[in-house]
């Protein structure tokens, strides 16, 4: 381990937890990185917030990777202090503030906890008052630690039970450090398997969301740069289309708006379908040109999606010149071989800025903290998203048992992949519960569980907007309560407390 060089911008940024004692006396602590391989890295005694430490050529792309420390020891400013008058001064039962003080030693000392009702109920205790920025900030990146250590224990217990081999495991953990930072992924196939993992564990609904949401902007993000990368390198069409229109046609595509001009449309739905990127964008641009609807215009229910998205990744696989031996859509779907390499070769670049800026605002290269950061907010590419996870519901509800038992699902773990009870488990992508009617998401089921899902992802949802929501930067639950109580803090409080004992 040596001192970070002065060559930032081509290193790997990656952001770690490191639990009081650690930061306080020194240590050691394992971290794995987008590579998917682990190191035990030395934690110096009194390491400071932001503090950072370098790994010589360790990164996806062989550079160095530098590590970003984020603790809650600090020896100027007492965060425990300023948490607990928090904790004492609002107005709440005894015993709630009683789980609350429970919660920031948990989290403090780099644990996960249980008790997710009364962390959500102190994320909006802490987001929403008047403490030091600074204060919140570092609470809220330990807060998120501990969610995502259970995470990723439940992806090593997976891995641990599974039939894999190394490589594969290591494909797997290198894709959910992808997913964690907020980035592209380098093998659609492999996601596909963690995103099975996780829906079939027996995580909180409340971990599955939070995973899912990263899960799916990372596809949509993965898309997005290949197909802007191919744009951007690709010779001129014809003497009157450029790639500026090109590329001004597929923005708009992205963002759901229509495109009036149908010979530029034309040539990018030929440029993009006869290229050599993998068919998992192929797939998701026909989506997004195609959206998914019945006979009468409609979203569709569970079944006529998971088939219309069955069909087209079909059609993509035989217009690649490869028919396809087996009919599900897990396999007729998966990565394209060299994709890893692909991918390699241009991230960092334009493609990647301009991507980032719309689909990744939150993402570690874009100066963010990914999921330690808590919210995933894109800025633009409503249409893109939603495609995306059509693809991610499709190609988890047609894997089978014999995919449980090679990834290392026990039987009887988690849930059911029929088409319905993959449309309800991804109805945590919406805008965080709600739908345009104003139900509760959870409370509904099937393909209307399904149906506004999706039209949330397509429309105006969290996802597609979020300038309030990156100010708020709270928790699922709270911003669930926010929306609708936006001028009413006490109520949101009153709701999240209520929780606790329901």
């Amino acid at each position: 381990m040596t001192q970070p060089n002065k060559q930032l911008q081509q290193d790997e940024l990656h952001h770690i937890f490191v639990l009081y004692q650690t930061a306080s006396l020194g240590g050691t602590q394992k971290v794995t990185l987008r590579s998917g391989k682990s190191y035990e890295v030395k934690i110096l005694a009194n390491s400071v917030e932001s503090a950072k430490l370098c790994l010589k050529r360790c990164s996806l792309q062989g550079n160095d990777v530098v590590l970003v420390l984020h603790t809650l020891f600090d020896k100027t400013l007492d965060i425990e202090k300023s948490i607990d008058y928090l904790i004492t001064s609002v107005d709440i039962k005894p015993e709630s503030k009683k789980r609350c003080k429970k919660v920031y030693q948990i989290i403090q000392n780099a644990k996960y906890i249980e008790d997710l009702a009364s962390l959500d109920l102190l994320d909006f205790m802490v987001s929403s008052s008047k403490t030091d920025s600074s204060v919140c900030q570092r609470y809220n990146i330990a807060s998120q630690s501990s969610r995502l250590i259970k995470i990723e224990q439940c992806i090593e217990d997976a891995l641990a039970a599974s039939n894999l081999d190394e490589t594969e495991q290591q494909s797997i953990r290198g894709t959910y450090q992808c997913i964690r930072a907020g980035e592209g992924i380098t093998d659609f196939g492999v996601l596909n398997k963690l995103d099975f993992i996780i829906l079939n564990s027996s995580l909180p609904d409340a971990l599955k969301q939070l995973y899912f949401q990263y899960s799916v902007t990372s596809r949509a993000i993965t898309a997005d740069l290949f197909i802007v990368n191919l744009i951007n390198n690709c010779l001129t069409i014809s003497s009157s289309i450029y790639k500026s229109e090109l590329l001004a046609a597929y923005t708009t595509l992205r963002d759901g708006k229509q495109v009036s001009d149908k010979v530029t449309l034309k040539s990018l739905d030929s440029l993009i379908l006869n290229s050599d990127i993998p068919d998992d964008c192929k797939v998701i641009y026909k989506l997004l040109r195609e959206p998914v609807t019945n006979q009468k215009g409609k979203p569709a229910g569970d079944n006529d999606t998971i088939a219309t998205v069955k069909k087209v990744a079909e059609s993509v696989k035989k217009a690649s010149g490869f028919v396809p031996s087996a009919t599900k859509v897990a396999t007729t779907i998966g990565a394209k071989a060299g994709t890893g390499a692909a991918f390699g070769t241009f991230f960092g670049g334009a493609a990647t800025n301009a991507t980032l800026a719309c689909l990744g605002a939150g993402s570690v290269a874009a100066g963010g903290l990914g999921m330690l950061g808590g919210l995933a907010v894109a800025t633009g590419g409503a249409a893109l998203i939603g495609a995306a996870a059509l693809v991610s519901v499709a190609s988890v509800a047609q894997m089978d048992s014999e995919d449980k038992k090679n990834l290392g699902i026990a039987a009887g773990v988690g849930m059911a992949t029929s088409a319905a009870a993959v449309g309800t488990a991804w109805a945590a992508l919406s805008a965080f519960g709600v739908a345009s009617t104003g139900t509760a998401i959870s409370t509904l089921s099937g393909a209307a569980a399904y149906s506004a899902t999706m039209a949330a992802l397509g429309g105006v949802g969290v996802m597609t907007g979020g300038a309030a929501l990156v100010a708020f930067g709270v928790g699922f639950t709270a911003w669930k309560f926010l929306q609708g109580n936006k001028n009413d803090p006490k109520q949101i409080l009153k709701q999240l407390e209520a929780k606790l004992y329901s």
